[in-house]
């Protein structure tokens, strides 16, 4: 009989094996040993970041919904059963887990989005390639605004209408328009209209959506990014499609600037400190997820990537160094950036006494404000500096 089950449900071998009706005798053997096939179905069972019962530790691993995984060793893909597993032709049940001799997550039927022909094989597995309803919704709206389609990949969609270009996020529930980050200007009107935004971060990274620009995120390569978005009615959508539409293209890319900008008005050190300091700003938006890092204002537009020793003093490295840096709303930059204020080393507000309360009640701080989020060792030695600065102001 053919398996069927919900996503997310938990079991362990021996109860898939009793869905299956397997006769005793032949429960054992490849049923152990991380993939088996019975009756032109394929049952693979993961660990994710431990090692299998067999002593055997693969670099299994999740990158966002898709599943990277290794077969057994000595596996290529001139071997029948490896060709059999990857044609597409039958179904794939992948099971995983984190912890050894707990039950496995079913995750779904495995299609091979990807493999790698190294031994053992390496396979890159996507699910849930139907298209969930929010994603549905979306693309119909977008073709209703006259967005073209590309066919869709496995990861993202490409949407374009003129010079305006979006992503669909095909595998997932929530988030699922991507747009430019030359938006983030605009980040406060699209989130008014109606558009949702994760608490976790700012910008979304994805190697498949290539019209975008590139930064670095956590790896030795760039890699496309921009500002994701969610929608709880049809109608917010269609405002927030309304705004991108209708408002006036956002400005152009670094890549396309330069293009544009006369190479005899502009020096490769100017140029090179322009495109710097756009970087600079992006890894502050990043870090402190678009939002003040004293007063929480979240408003993209009214937000200075501050620096802490100020750019004409410091030296080349420093000048881009996110640790020599703080999203701060423009009022609260002005102070700091005059040293009139500082933090301590646990993130506490230090008010020149020039400053009155009274004053700084006018520009919406107090004496009692410390900054929410951590400081970082390099955040910490820059203040120090910063302070000896301060004290004197």
């Amino acid at each position: 009989m053919a398996f069927r089950a919900e996503q997310g449900r938990l079991f362990t071998r021996a109860e898939v094996q009793d869905i299956l009706n397997v006769p005793a005798d032949v429960r054992g053997g490849d049923w152990s040993t991380g993939y088996t096939e019975y009756e032109d179905e394929f049952f693979v069972f993961c660990n994710i970041g431990v090692a299998g019962r067999t002593g055997h530790d693969y670099n299994n691993h999740w990158e966002n919904d898709v599943l990277v995984w290794s077969a057994k060793n000595g596996t290529h893909l001139g071997q029948p059963q490896i060709a059999k597993l990857l044609s597409g032709q039958f179904p794939v049940h992948i099971f995983y887990r984190s912890e050894d001799r707990s039950p496995f997550v079913y995750a779904g039927e495995g299609h091979p989005a990807q493999v790698d022909d190294v031994q053992p094989v390496r396979v890159h597995w996507s699910f849930g390639q139907v298209a969930t309803p929010e994603v549905t919704a979306l693309v119909e709206a977008l073709q209703a605004n006259g967005f073209s389609l590309d066919a869709p990949g496995v990861h993202t969609q490409r949407a374009t209408l003129g010079a305006l270009t979006v992503y669909v996020k095909r595998l997932t529930n929530s988030y699922p328009l991507v747009i430019a980050p030359e938006w983030e200007e605009q980040h406060t009107k699209l989130v008014a209209v109606g558009g949702r935004r994760p608490a976790s971060r700012f910008y979304y990274h994805n190697s498949t959506m290539r019209s975008f620009p590139k930064r670095l995120h956590g790896g030795n390569e760039e890699i496309p990014y921009g500002i994701d978005f969610g929608f709880d009615t049809l109608a917010d959508l269609s405002n927030f499609l309304d705004v991108l539409t209708g408002t006036p293209l956002p400005p152009p890319t670094p890549a396309e600037e330069t293009q544009q900008i006369d190479p005899k008005t502009e020096t490769e050190v100017t140029r090179a400190a322009r495109l710097g300091q756009q970087k600079f700003r992006q890894a502050l938006l990043d870090r402190y997820k678009g939002r003040c890092v004293l007063t929480g204002i979240n408003m993209p537009e009214v937000l200075r990537a501050s620096h802490i020793k100020p750019w004409k003093d410091a030296e080349g490295h420093e000048r881009l160094d996110p640790d020599n840096g703080l999203l701060l709303a423009v009022q609260v930059d002005v102070l700091f950036d005059q040293a009139l204020i500082s933090f301590d080393d646990e993130g506490r507000l230090l008010a020149s006494p020039r400053l009155s309360d009274e004053i700084l009640r006018s520009f919406g701080l107090t004496r009692l404000m410390r900054l929410n989020a951590p400081l970082t060792a390099g955040n910490r030695s820059y203040l120090e500096l910063h302070r000896a600065v301060w004290k004197d102001a």
